[in-house]
């Protein structure tokens, strides 16, 4: 018999392989199914969220921004979907790093409409990458809302998907700085302006400002990286102003402050107005300045004391609540009320269809930390699809932060 099979077992085993088989193609389709039913549930859940894009620096030399950012988001998504979300679904948020970068801000910008699927993209800080980005949105004709990029231009290109809910150079010249400079009856103003899109721009009107008021005045040029102003500020110093503009932003407006310091212009000879505010409020400010920080002033758009709005109130103690400390950068709550804006428009448009989500953002009339928003619709200037808060104007003193301007909002007087 040796190994020799059985005619009857040679059948036997022919079924148990064919039976085998059989089983393996179920096995097979059954896996099949189940993964396809996973795909669906995927799927499924993915569209329990609506997704919002927000873009900013995370990384370079405004990363500060981009954690003032974070800070603003999760206390807009606590009070959106704390209430229930939005359209009967959670509102979640998909953070691109621009890094200030013009290029990686227009990729970063491309990625949210393009792959994560987001039905609207807000933020923003740097003037250059808005510019790039408002490129590529209007293309896609995706809803783009500007929280903190300030050049005119970015509004007064009158695309019809972009919108800003934050300050302009325009407003934050023409409203606070040059009523600032008029109100204190300054007559001599040196300018320090940083040469980029933001630095030209609010160099430009402030000239156009001064000029028009008869204020003597003078314009240092200077390079948005650079660390060392000794020879600018000695030349500035023989101008003997009374009031330096400083458009620099980062981490240079601090060397700038200190080295005025260290060649006797500030604050002996003159104040200085920073012109963009955060900078002021880093940590790495009083490191650098040291002392020459005293009665310096900044632009802003909070203070502990001045709460606009019940909504401001709000923020702050849910700021307080979540964080354990006052919230000191400004542009927390700038993002905050911008995706607030962004959700109410989601609510009243009744879908995420970007067309309908334009036409529901230009009737936006909603009240958020900083006021209530409505968007300018006049075509032909930076005021289409513009809203500006009101600014304020804080000088620190003795490290205490004190509104000097508007009068109606001030806590105390100027000190010179």
């Amino acid at each position: 018999m040796g190994g020799a099979t059985a005619p009857w077992n040679l059948g036997r085993s022919h079924e148990r392989r064919r039976g085998m088989s059989n089983y393996l193609k179920l096995m097979a389709i059954l896996v099949a199914l189940a993964t396809a039913a996973l795909g669906l549930a995927g799927s499924a859940m993915a569209e329990e969220t609506i997704k919002i894009g927000v873009v900013g620096p995370r990384t370079g030399t405004a990363a500060a921004t981009g954690a003032a950012f974070d800070e603003g988001i999760a206390l807009a998504l606590d009070k959106i979907n704390g209430s229930g979300g939005v359209l009967g679904k959670k509102v979640e948020v998909v953070f691109e790093d621009t890094a200030g970068d013009p290029a990686k801000a227009a990729s970063g910008i491309e990625k949210l409409i393009t792959k994560d699927n987001v039905v609207m993209v807000l933020g923003e800080s740097h003037s250059s990458a808005a510019l790039a980005e408002i490129e590529v949105a209007n293309r896609n004709k995706t809803p783009f809302i500007i929280a903190e990029a300030w050049h005119d231009d970015i509004t007064k290109k009158n695309y019809p998907y972009v919108f800003r809910a934050g300050p302009c150079n325009s407003g934050v010249v023409n409203d606070a700085i040059m009523g600032f400079v008029k109100h204190y009856g300054f007559k001599r103003v040196a300018i320090f302006a940083e040469n980029t899109d933001w630095g030209k721009g609010i160099k430009d009107l402030a000239e156009t400002g001064l000029k028009a008021a008869g204020v003597e005045f003078t314009t240092i040029d200077t390079d948005t990286k650079s660390q060392d102003h000794y020879t600018e500020l000695n030349k500035v110093k023989k101008f003997k102003p009374d009031l330096i503009l400083a458009f620099v932003y980062g981490f240079g407006v601090h060397y700038l402050i200190a080295q005025a310091g260290e060649v006797g212009i500030v604050p002996s000879q003159a104040l200085l107005l920073e012109g963009a505010g955060p900078p002021s409020l880093w940590p790495e400010f009083w490191k650098t300045v040291g002392q020459y920080g005293n009665l310096e002033l900044f632009v802003s758009r909070m203070h502990e004391k001045v709460m606009l709005t019940p909504v401001a109130k709000e923020f702050d103690a849910a700021y307080q609540k979540k964080f354990g400390k006052p919230p000191t950068d400004y542009k927390s709550r700038s993002i905050y009320d911008v995706i607030l804006i962004a959700a109410d428009g989601i609510k009243r448009a009744g879908s995420t269809d970007s067309e309908k989500l334009t036409k529901a953002l230009e009737n936006s009339d909603i009240v958020v930390c900083s006021g209530q928003v409505k968007f300018g619709k006049e075509k032909g200037s930076y005021a289409y699809h513009q809203w500006q808060p009101p600014m304020l104007i804080v000088q620190w003193q003795d490290k205490k932060q004190v509104v000097v301007y508007p009068m109606d909002a001030k806590t105390g007087d100027l000190k010179k």
